[in-house]
């Protein structure tokens, strides 16, 4: 089936503007009766499907919005940071496994449409949608008076990937345009518990894709985001 260019979604147009520009071989997949993902695409020799996900404007809001354009109080966002993106590796979960799963990496990758002030999906919310919202244990003495005392700082509830949940989902990226020139760029954060994992030794060349890793630590420790580098970056970086 040949799919005309006004058949696409915005975040299928960027996608495939990112693969011409960097020059990746990428192929549209077809709907076969079944949850089917959306590309195949050779990521330095190495084949990957992608799922890709929109960020779109809800009710909330497009409400603010128009309070914002009308001088109006707006406010918008769940009370549970992360609600948006573990809602898109829900949906993309099915197409992934079907294709990806046990054979090669499979990625969720979001697009936000949304427009300034709201569009922006921070590392924050994609690592506690990962991995569990961000916890701090209190333990409070039965004795009057007796300090609260501060316990483990962990991942908590809301995590979408775990050692025995979803390994076939080797990554959830955000293909967004950069705000110096406006190309478009990858950041794609690993997800540690993959089955298969992404070729890193490559990707980590490339100057339109960037890679992350959540920084080691024990167990399920809270800690953010390490950035992947080059060998010769990190030379560098050292004081």
């Amino acid at each position: 089936m040949n799919v005309r260019f006004h058949d696409m979604t915005k975040s299928e147009e960027q996608f495939e503007r990112f693969c011409k520009s960097g020059n990746l071989t990428f192929v549209r997949l077809e709907p076969n009766g079944q949850k089917t993902p959306d590309y195949e695409v050779v990521l330095d020799d190495q084949q990957v499907i992608i799922e890709i996900k929109e960020l779109t404007l809800n009710k909330e809001e497009i409400q603010a919005l128009r309070n914002i354009e009308a001088n109006y109080p707006a406010s918008w966002g769940s009370n549970k940071v992360g609600n948006r993106i573990r809602y898109k590796i829900d949906d993309a979960k099915r197409q992934l496994e079907h294709l990806a799963g046990g054979k090669c990496p499979g990625v969720v990758l979001l697009y936000d449409t949304r427009s300034p002030p709201i569009r922006g999906i921070s590392p924050y919310e994609i690592e506690v949608a990962m991995y569990g919202s961000e916890t701090i244990d209190l333990h409070v003495s039965d004795k009057i008076g007796e300090p609260i005392a501060f316990g483990k700082h962990r991942f908590g509830k809301g995590k979408k990937l775990r050692h025995d949940c979803h390994t076939f989902i080797s990554a959830v990226g955000v293909l967004r345009k950069s705000s110096s020139d406006g190309t478009l760029h990858m950041d794609l954060y690993c997800n540690i518990y993959a089955d298969k994992s992404l070729l890193l030794d490559k990707l980590v060349q490339r100057r339109d894709i960037s890679l992350y890793t959540v920084a080691p630590g024990k167990g399920n420790e809270f800690r953010g985001w390490a950035k992947i580098v080059t060998e010769e970056e990190y030379k560098k970086s050292e004081p």
